[in-house]
């Protein structure tokens, strides 16, 4: 038996928790199990797409997880492959997700937990771990919330360049915790309308409007996550738009303001003393100067008439 697999058993079915998606347990499903070719593909080579799919003995889903890592900040999705059977419960998975590790071990240890499932088939326990899994994605909505919140605040700091990685980078977590979870309702909605016949789950109807519901909750909040990160985008792309078009009408003024008295000291640098006027008295450098400052002077004059500066 593969060192990462778990084995819990329960009075009607057993559920094998394999902690990894390795050579060595793919070929032990394969030997235990008469699960398909290309789900078991699936679970060596994962697609990173939900899905649902149903056999003559057992049912195959592919759920997605976003996984929040504290030293880098940043959300990667990790998948979850479940084959539910009569008798059984396969989770294939990389043992990051907590939420799956926690149901383990209560099931394992807690009798109350075990309680829950006991008597039953492995249906409810399936749901009672789509359960953790979007209870779990509570706290990490709230943190994106959190973030969102701080990138508003500092949207009128005058660190708008700063702020674009930051931007971008709650983006990227919440389109990853979009990719993640835009097929939970389908698989749900999906399941519980097909399951009758493998388990004869009307009593379950409940549990599966529940978390159909709780799921479309959670992807509105990203829906709403994500409208807002775009709208703080569009605001810091905004105030960069706005202070590049300043610098450039500023420059473009001095640009104006330069050119004619370029042009004034080209023309009284040429070397044509008799035909030129302030240059035959002794103060003629010094008219030319004052010639300069009266035109600079309307110049910002007219700009400053017209608001353009």
């Amino acid at each position: 038996m593969p060192p990462r697999l778990t084995q819990i058993p329960f009075k009607k079915f057993t559920w094998h928790n394999v902690a990894s998606n390795g050579e060595e347990e793919i070929r032990w499903l394969r030997d235990n199990f008469s699960f398909a070719p290309t789900h078991l593909t699936d679970c060596a080579t994962p697609p990173l797409r939900p899905k649902i799919e149903f056999k003559a003995d057992y049912i195959f889903i592919v759920l997605l997880f976003p996984l929040y890592s504290r030293k880098t900040g940043q959300i990667t999705p990790r998948e979850i492959d479940v084959f539910l059977g009569q008798n059984f419960l396969v989770t294939v998975h990389t043992n990051e997700v907590g939420a799956i590790k926690d149901l383990a071990q209560k099931a394992d240890s807690l009798p109350e937990t075990r309680a829950l499932f006991e008597a039953a088939n492995p249906l409810p326990l399936f749901l009672g771990l789509v359960q953790e899994l979007l209870d779990a994605l509570f706290p990490m909505l709230n943190h994106v919330a959190w973030d969102i919140d701080t990138l508003d605040n500092e949207l009128f700091s005058g660190q708008e360049q700063e702020l674009i990685h930051k931007i971008l980078a709650a983006k990227k977590n919440i389109m990853d915790i979009r990719k993640s979870m835009q097929g939970y309702d389908h698989v749900l909605t999906e399941l519980a309308a097909s399951c009758r016949g493998y388990f004869g789950a009307k009593k379950l109807e409940p549990n599966f409007n529940h978390l159909i519901a709780k799921s479309r909750d959670i992807w509105d909040q990203i829906e709403n996550h994500k409208a807002t990160i775009d709208a703080v985008r569009q605001t810091n792309e905004s105030l960069i738009s706005f202070r590049l078009s300043h610098v450039m009408k500023t420059l473009t003024i001095l640009s104006v303001m330069i050119f004619p008295l370029t042009l004034l000291a080209a023309i009284f640098g040429m070397n044509t003393e008799s035909g030129m006027p302030f240059l035959k008295s002794g103060f003629g450098f010094w008219k030319v100067i004052f010639l300069m400052i009266i035109l600079s002077g309307g110049m910002l004059y007219y700009f400053k008439k017209h608001r353009w500066l």
